[in-house]
């Protein structure tokens, strides 16, 4: 059930982005049209297929030869003084057309920013999981997969530092040399998997991105361990001043007892909301004596872990997008201040 559901809510979303034409019913169809007359296809239509319009893909060579597929849309309208903003994602096969739609909905007449996705040139199910769960986790304890996370002791995990690393010191530049880039204005989000790598990411280099964006964080991996980064960065952080948003959401029934769609989940996930709860994390990073950080908590209605990355995403390009996302220290600041970027 949760896969059905999050693959109509995502079908829902893209179709949202795309212009697509619907036809009638077929010439054979006894059912009339509205008002009486009878619709048919037009034979001699071109059949092609559905594409989101103002976007392009291609695939990059990183310099250790990892190959990756990344989704682009481009901005539409005026360009803004001192660029554009820019939405960095994770999991670009499944999620461009959702964040592409969610940038869309900020604004009536155009699209207000760069999207790029980052995904795989592979279909294989098992090898997009077996990349991704390496891309975007911190290093886990061997003990712990093999016992309370059995479904990736498989797998090669721990490459999320070197995952950033591609995304700041080689995507970054390529996209800024196709597009001029406001980097006061650079987000990033991820769900799941992808919601641990952006809280990673801001815990250990948040001068990368001002706007981070964590949708259903995988708390639960390496038995929480995320929190001993989170500690660290309190004390790295304490008394100074720091220009970084975080807007982290959760599922309502995230925060339930697992239902009947996660029984068969490894006992690690299962026990998510008794390690590190997304809004434990939030109160105490609000809680905390850093200047500029500002940290968001939002519980999603009605969604569970699959379908809570719809909501955290319009939520999210609402936040990164808005006008007072630009902080006021930075606009004096050149622009040339992320050097290697």
């Amino acid at each position: 059930m949760t896969f059905r559901l999050t693959s109509c809510c995502l079908f829902l979303a893209g179709l949202a982005a795309c212009r697509v034409t619907m036809a009638g019913p077929p010439a054979s169809s006894s059912e009339p049209a509205a008002g009486g007359a009878s619709a048919e296809v037009v034979r001699d239509s071109e059949v092609s297929p559905v594409t989101l319009p103002n976007t392009l893909q291609f695939d990059m060579r990183s310099h250790d030869g990892r190959v990756f597929r990344i989704f682009v849309a481009r901005p539409t309208g005026e360009q803004p003084e001192h660029g554009w903003p820019v939405v960095y994602h994770t999991d670009g096969q499944r999620s461009f057309a959702v964040l592409v739609a969610a940038v869309e909905g900020q604004s009536r007449d155009h699209r207000p920013a760069v999207v790029v996705g980052i995904g795989y040139p592979e279909d294989d199910p098992a090898e997009l999981r077996r990349r991704r769960t390496f891309d975007l986790t911190p290093p886990a304890d061997r003990e712990w997969l093999d016992t309370a996370a059995r479904p990736f002791a498989d797998l090669e995990t721990g490459g999320c530092d070197r995952f950033l690393a591609f995304i700041v010191d080689e995507l970054k530049p390529e996209i800024e040399r196709r597009f001029p880039i406001d980097r006061r204005r650079q987000t990033l989000f991820g769900h799941s998997f992808g919601g641990l790598f952006t809280l990673h990411t801001l815990l250990t280099r948040p001068e990368r991105f001002q706007t981070f964006v964590a949708s259903s964080p995988s708390l639960w991996w390496n038995a929480g361990s995320l929190i001993e980064q989170e500690r660290a960065f309190l004390h790295r952080f304490a008394g100074k001043e720091l220009n970084a948003r975080l807007l982290l959401t959760v599922g309502a029934e995230e925060l339930s007892p697992p239902d009947r769609r996660e029984r068969n989940k490894p006992p690690a996930f299962r026990a998510r909301t008794d390690i590190g709860n997304a809004s434990q994390v939030s109160q105490r990073l609000q809680a905390a004596n850093i200047a500029g950080l500002q940290v968001e908590f939002r519980e999603l209605p009605d969604a569970h872990h699959g379908s809570a990355e719809l909501p955290a995403a319009a939520l999210g390009m609402r936040f990164a997008l808005s006008e007072n996302a630009v902080d006021s220290r930075s606009r004096t600041e050149s622009a040339g201040n992320e050097t290697g970027q």
